[in-house]
């Protein structure tokens, strides 16, 4: 008999900072119902707030039971996609989240290690991205704000309960229509944004196919 359809959950934000739309979550919805061989991607929109963000993300994952997770986010001053690499355990950012929340210097989870890595190739990622023809690179932080919360707890949430689901961050840069503070000029519209990310979970789920 064929394999049951498999499931990539695909994450992004709500706008924050007075915008009105958030770069990851108009490349996230794209992939929704999206179809890649056995896999088809199912997207969630995720409140930009701290612990918010984590448990909308666990419950996602209880409901659907996903075989591999993407989580995306939005860096306006970075020009390119990048694949986060680890997640640490400290939120540290200058704004508050969209609940009004200001973390300075505060670990995320205590007794927890400094970082938790990737759960998925990182290196094989970013050049599946290069290769769709959008510039994208490794990156070894994913900042001190709700993209790195978010990340660590998914981390640790699966680490906990010893699940080997590949799961990643990818940071993309804002779209064409943005206004961010110190946004860089180079910026990725909705569509190649898209385009990054299937590449992305291509690559994923390739490396998952293999190890099942």
């Amino acid at each position: 008999m064929p394999n049951a359809t498999r499931t990539i959950l695909v994450t992004g934000f709500e706008p924050f900072g007075g915008e009105t739309v958030n770069a990851s979550w108009e490349a996230a919805r794209k992939l929704d119902g999206w179809r890649c061989g056995e896999w088809i991607a199912t997207a969630r929109l995720l409140p930009c707030a701290y612990d918010a963000s984590v448990r909308e993300l666990v419950r996602a994952i209880e409901a659907l039971g996903p075989d591999a997770i993407l989580m995306t986010g939005q860096a306006a001053r970075r020009g390119l996609v990048c694949v986060e690499r680890f997640a640490h355990n400290l939120d540290d950012a200058a704004a508050p989240d969209n609940l009004g929340v200001l973390r300075q210097g505060i670990a995320i989870s205590a007794g927890a290690p400094e970082r938790l890595e990737a759960a998925a190739p990182v290196g094989a990622v970013a050049a599946a991205i290069r290769a769709a023809g959008i510039p994208g690179r490794m990156s070894r932080s994913a900042g001190g704000f709700v993209c790195n919360h978010l990340y660590f707890g998914a981390l640790q949430y699966l680490r906990e309960r010893g699940r080997a689901t590949p799961a990643v961050f990818i940071h993309l840069p804002a779209t064409p229509g943005q206004a961010p503070a110190a946004a860089s000029a180079r910026r990725l519209d909705a569509a190649q944004a898209a385009t990054a990310l299937k590449a992305a979970a291509a690559a994923m789920l390739d490396v998952r196919a293999q190890a099942a």
